[in-house]
């Protein structure tokens, strides 16, 4: 379990570290008001790309497992063609849709003029994503993982490289060409991996049953994805391109603690799905997950400082009160892992999103609040709240709606438990 576990977070860690690579090398190469433009557009982007594919990125691990494993090649070819006509069609009127309502209430001209490159690379990055989980469920796992982010962050990072090199100046308008190039490598990258995978059998659809599926998995995931991105857009929404630049950075260096959350989830989905769960497995990677989560944070707290001078944080300390707030709201990280995974694999998906919209709505309420008094810190205090508030809802919800252990959640023993 720690082999495969670990080796896991290997792939999983390589997305997370070239975020920071690449965010590293932007926010010295490029201005303040231009990196907080940047930032800002990046978490529009990512919380776009599970609605611009219609919710195939989500559901297709569900979807196509089942039909790998009963070597149903023509239903495969089928969901193949289903989810990118979803991305390209959906994904560009949808896009579309959220550019023109952008452009008309963001009050920062430079988002607004930036704004339109949304619309290529949106589309092309949920087919990115969904593609990566297709890989995923066709047991190709490592692949997935590499080509689902990490891959196409150190492509544009390397293509920044070149242009600097070779033009010396680099704008946030070449930025977004370059991140749709590099997107596109992916793309056709992954489409030469899958081909192979897949018999070469006339196509079959399930198109109403699927589309219907990953509408249900939009909706439970979408929320997720909103909340996780939304405090960056309040932020830039509320104190401009500058502030951002100050809140960015903590948010991506807190974020090193989801590469053990996503390697956990990669491992627990083939677990609950099955029909004979293994309980002993999940609790042993409970125990380990609990103890290196919170190892986790007592690092990256050690080393908040000078990991913010990478940044070139010109406001320090504020910066560092930041991180020291996000980090303290992940400590119940591990349970809301297994909790949301559960619900959304063993019980009814929508529960995520009504538990998504109720803490939301208390975290905005907070937040707004919150922001006149306190400022950015009030922000960041108000989103560890709602971030805790929604884990120990998912918790209360798989401990008395759904009879789930509280010793599984622990990574205790069940049977001394019980």
């Amino acid at each position: 379990m720690y082999k495969h576990f670990f080796s896991l977070s290997a792939f999983t860690a390589l997305s997370h570290f070239s975020r920071i690579i690449l965010t590293l090398f932007l926010a010295r190469l490029i201005s303040t008001e231009q990196f907080g433009t940047f930032a800002a557009l990046l978490a529009l982007c990512e919380i776009l790309l599970l609605p611009a594919s219609m919710g195939f990125s989500s559901s297709l691990m569900r979807l196509s497992h089942p039909l790998f494993k009963n070597q149903q090649h023509d239903l495969l070819q089928g969901l193949k063609h289903t989810y990118l006509a979803a991305s390209c069609l959906f994904g560009v009127l949808f896009v579309a849709c959220v550019v023109t309502i952008f452009t008309h209430i963001s009050p920062h001209q430079s988002a607004k003029e930036h704004v339109f490159y949304l619309l290529l690379i949106v589309p092309i990055g949920a087919v990115m994503q969904s593609q990566a989980a297709f890989l995923i469920a066709l047991n190709k796992t490592k692949l997935g993982l590499l080509t689902q982010q990490c891959l196409f962050e150190l492509l544009t990072t390397a293509f920044c490289l070149l242009v600097v090199l070779f033009l010396k100046e680099l704008s946030l308008e070449v930025i977004c060409q370059l991140l749709f190039a590099a997107l596109l490598c992916v793309v056709v990258y992954q489409y030469w991996l899958i081909k192979p995978l897949l018999l070469a059998t006339p196509a079959s659809y399930k198109t109403k049953s699927w589309c219907k599926y990953s509408l249900i998995m939009l909706a439970s995931g979408a929320g997720t994805v909103i909340v996780a991105k939304l405090d960056v857009l309040l932020v830039h929404h509320w104190f401009g391109a500058t502030g951002v630049s100050v809140f960015f950075p903590a948010i991506v260096i807190a974020g090193l603690l989801t590469i053990l959350a996503n390697a956990a989830s990669q491992y627990l989905k083939p677990i609950l799905l099955s029909e004979q769960a293994n309980d002993q497995q999940i609790v042993e990677l409970m125990r380990l997950l609990w103890r290196v989560n919170t190892i986790a944070i007592i690092f990256l707290l050690l080393l908040a400082h000078p990991l913010l001078y990478l940044y070139g944080e010109k406001q320090l300390e504020e910066g560092h009160h930041l991180l020291i707030i996000l980090l303290i709201g992940q400590l119940l990280l591990p349970a809301r892992v297994l909790a949301s995974n559960i619900i959304k694999l063993r019980g009814n998906p929508l529960h995520n999103l009504y538990i998504l919209l109720a803490a939301t709505s208390i975290t905005l309420l907070l937040a707004s609040w919150l922001k006149n008094d306190y400022g950015i810190t009030g922000v960041a205090v108000t989103f560890s709240i709602g971030f805790a508030l929604g884990a120990l809802s998912r918790i209360s919800l798989v401990l008395f709606k759904m009879n789930t252990p509280v010793a599984l959640l622990l990574g205790n023993n069940i049977q001394s438990d019980k």
